[in-house]
């Protein structure tokens, strides 16, 4: 008979009980304030009963329990990825097939590829890819387009700017050198023909594609192949960063099937400006804050602030100047980003959501940008200190100094940045930005010796290759990066920012489930937890450097269930 209760487990301590599962023999880190490493842990219920050496487990453990022994490997808690789009990667995954191009002559030969498999006048999209992730560093000229197919309209974006191959220009009507687009601004040489549309644009071109719908059973079946590639790489707990009502739906639908392979973390995205439409949008949401079970939960609310690096309308504290505004093809070298929401409306928000119980976030990824969020929150302290320990979660954030940290350390704030982008886009940065931004661009260190929770993970958005989607989403990449702090060239770009081992597995495990108000429950292995764990092929501690990110999991476990065993 199994007993459940701690009461009833207090009054049979001295009877050994049956656990569901054991494992023996390891090198398990625990990440307890004692950073123990321990040798055994048992499990049951879904939660660790017990952890201590082999022999003290083996006393405890009853002969009906699975029993795993390690031989010596070491385990992990499991990961979080804590800024992820599963349901977004699940639709394209059903439509296209992502690449990872890295020059514009890949780009050419993918498009040649493509354009042997389709009928000549259809269109070819090319797989998003950044420019800063090219070895060119600059969009592809409709002539490179032209030399990859001339039988096809071809579409480059990257963002919100949109580069097309002779057929596309003409497919659009804007050959001419006076021809205007409704929702978008076509730019020109010197003799008047078209080389890219910015500001705009996307509505004129969607009209040449064909809707790509899915059933929902389609739907399903990819999501779930997409948590399982997560499990794949250890990843035990997302954090959906910007679903609705439907899809947080889908995931508890598919938690009652007993059919869900990671822990789910729901932020739900929204426009609002105005206390009455946050009020407006909070209702028909129709959820408490915090509704839901350890499987999916309603986490907080976000909204978006300024735009991106990779766009040109990161909101920074100096202009954008002449190499800034030539890479990003814009006008004027004065701009200094984008601000979708002025101070008063983001107090406003902010006091708004708080009022109404649910803890906020904000996708800001410039400095000014992020001083402007932490005035905001800062206001609203004022007036109602409780939003201090809402935890108001900073996305981004890519370029901390030790005024926004003091200040994010005051009022409570955590943050999650993206390692990849680092790994990628850092070299480029150096160049268009100046070193001294690349120094401390995804500070984790930054963060971490100012006492704030951050947490390191992908954005992952499109593609299925945990090493080559659009935003790589292995967490052992990460964990590499935080602790090399190497480019893709192998570059060092800010010394001081390199994390320790352990702290660097804390921005994957502890730290980001912070985030979440989950610490309690999982990001550390400690009896009364979640059986969130992995087990991996190497010493993560001893292992030299460069091997990090080399890791492979041989067994993820989530909630006492191995979901994936190499």
């Amino acid at each position: 008979m199994k007993l459940r209760t701690f009461a009833a487990l207090a009054l049979a301590a001295t009877r050994v009980w049956a656990a569901d599962t054991a494992l023996f023999g390891g090198k398990i880190v625990t990440l307890d304030p004692q950073e123990r490493i321990i040798e055994a842990l048992l499990i049951r219920d879904g939660r660790i009963l017990a952890t201590g050496t082999t022999a003290e487990i083996e006393k405890q453990t009853g002969a009906d329990a699975e029993v795993i022994r390690l031989g010596g490997k070491m385990v992990l808690p499991g990961f979080i990825e804590s800024h992820c789009h599963s349901i977004g990667v699940a639709r394209d995954s059903l439509h296209n097939e992502y690449a990872e191009l890295h020059s514009i002559g890949e780009m050419q030969e993918w498009i040649r590829q493509r354009a042997k498999a389709l009928p000549p006048g259809t269109w070819i999209e090319v797989p998003r890819n950044e420019i800063t992730r090219l070895k060119e560093h600059r969009h592809p000229t409709p002539e490179e387009l032209d030399a990859a197919t001339t039988d096809h309209a071809v579409l480059y974006t990257s963002v919100t700017k949109h580069v097309l191959n002779t057929a596309g220009w003409r497919a659009l009507g804007l050959l001419a050198p006076d021809s205007k687009l409704p929702d978008g601004e076509v730019v020109r040489d010197t003799d008047g023909k078209p080389l890219l549309i910015r500001g705009g644009g996307s509505a004129s071109i969607r009209k040449f594609f064909p809707d790509q719908t899915e059933t929902r059973d389609e739907l399903v079946a990819a999501l779930k192949k997409v948590h399982r590639r997560y499990n794949e790489v250890g990843i035990t707990t997302i954090f959906e960063r910007a679903t609705d009502r439907v899809g947080f739906n889908t995931f508890r639908e598919l938690s009652a099937q007993n059919a869900l392979t990671t822990r789910v973390r729901a932020t739900f995205r929204f426009s609002a400006k105005t206390p009455e439409q946050v009020e407006k949008y909070v209702a028909g949401l129709g959820l408490k804050p915090g509704e839901g079970d350890d499987w999916v939960r309603a986490d907080r609310l976000k909204i978006t602030v300024d735009g991106g690096i990779h766009w040109g309308t990161t909101r920074l504290s100096e202009p954008y100047g002449e190499r800034r505004t030539k890479f990003y093809r814009l006008s004027d070298p004065a701009y200094r980003g984008e601000l979708n929401f002025t101070p008063e409306q983001m107090r406003m928000v902010f006091a708004t959501g708080n009022r109404l119980g649910w803890p906020m976030s904000a996708h800001v990824t410039g400095d000014a940008g992020t001083e402007e969020v932490l005035n905001a929150v800062a206001a609203v302290a004022k007036d109602d200190a409780t939003i201090k320990q809402r935890r108001f979660n900073l996305i981004h954030s890519y370029f901390p100094t030790p005024a926004i940290v003091k200040l994010a350390k005051e009022l409570g704030v955590g943050v999650d940045t993206q390692g990849y982008l680092y790994f990628r886009d850092a070299d480029i940065l150096a160049g268009i930005y100046g070193a001294s931004w690349a120094e401390r661009f995804i500070g984790m260190a930054e963060w971490a010796r100012g006492g704030v929770p951050v947490a390191i993970n992908s954005d992952h958005m499109i593609g299925l290759d945990p090493d080559h989607s659009m935003n790589a989403f292995n967490p052992a990449l990460m964990l590499w990066i935080a602790v090399a702090r190497k480019t893709d060239t192998g570059r060092v770009w800010g010394e001081q920012q390199k994390l320790s081992r352990l702290d660097a597995l804390r921005s994957v495990t502890l730290w980001a489930a912070w985030l979440s108000f989950d610490e309690g429950k999982f990001g550390s292995l400690e009896p009364g937890k979640l059986a969130d764990l992995v087990v991996i092929d190497r010493d993560y501690l001893e292992c030299p450097e460069d091997e990090i990110r080399a890791i492979k999991p041989l067994r993820t476990i989530v909630g006492g269930r191995t979901v994936f065993q190499r």
